[in-house]
């Protein structure tokens, strides 16, 4: 485990690089982290980290019928339940980010959307210093369809929501959900190596009558950075855009 960040002032969030886990593992720890904050007895933190091995993970009200429990037993791939919200994600050539603070911290509180956006420019600056750039799916009438539309869709790298980061072709490079408990957040999100693979692990959207997905699907991080990232650099890349958005002047969260 890598704390980053002791070069900003000592009442921001501490930023830990927490390497790879089980998914059980992972999850019990951003659980705590949640149940910690929402008590009061911690401002929050941010957790960097990976799944090993890979695991499928659910969203807090996900359907269980969406996963195909044999192909996920077949090729040894963990299942667990986020404690947030959204659609299933493969955790496999990705790396994960746990968000967890204060619904007033002043530079990444705020309502459900505010938070989304200021935690997604620390992740776009993070992935800035791999070379990648990436720009926020815009809160416009399209938007906002494509996200209620998203709620029928079993992966969550099918389509992108408000604010989630899209690669240079306009594809979905990083998956975010968020759930909030008395006056804490936690928001996860997934920042993909390579092309997404959890469709191989959900059941066919012809068998629950829902509709097509969208076909497109990002190359990942490696392919758009034109080398080989490994999860470690990443997750430190990760760490650093969170401990600079931190070391600038505090955000009004009343905007």
């Amino acid at each position: 485990m890598t704390v980053v960040g002791h070069d900003v002032p000592m009442h921001t969030l501490p930023v830990i690089v927490d390497g790879g886990h089980r998914g059980s593992k992972n999850m019990r720890l951003d659980s705590d982290l949640l149940r910690r904050c929402a008590a009061g007895d911690t401002a929050g933190a941010i957790r960097v980290y990976w799944f090993d091995p890979p695991c499928l993970s659910l969203g807090r009200m996900q359907p269980d019928s969406d996963v195909d429990r044999e192909a996920c037993a077949r090729d040894g791939i963990d299942v667990v339940r986020r404690p947030s919200g959204g659609r299933a994600v493969l955790h496999d050539n990705e790396v994960t980010y746990a968000m967890v603070c204060r619904v007033d911290d002043p530079w990444f509180g705020g309502d459900v959307m505010t938070s989304c956006a200021r935690i997604h420019r620390a992740v776009a600056a993070g992935l800035a210093r791999l070379g990648v750039v990436t720009t926020p799916h815009a809160l416009t009438a399209v938007g906002r369809r494509a996200a209620r539309a998203s709620s029928s869709v079993a992966d969550c790298f099918a389509r992108a929501s408000a604010h989630e980061l899209l690669d240079p072709a306009g594809n979905k490079l990083v998956g975010s959900a968020q759930a909030r408990r008395a006056g804490a957040l936690l928001q996860h999100g997934s920042v993909l190596l390579s092309a997404p693979g959890a469709k191989a692990y959900l059941r066919q959207r012809a068998e629950r009558g829902l509709g097509a997905e969208d076909p497109r699907s990002t190359p990942g991080l490696r392919a758009l950075a034109g080398r080989a990232l490994d999860r470690e650099e990443v997750a430190l890349a990760l760490a650093a855009g969170f401990t600079e958005s931190m070391s600038s002047k505090p955000l009004d969260t009343t905007a």
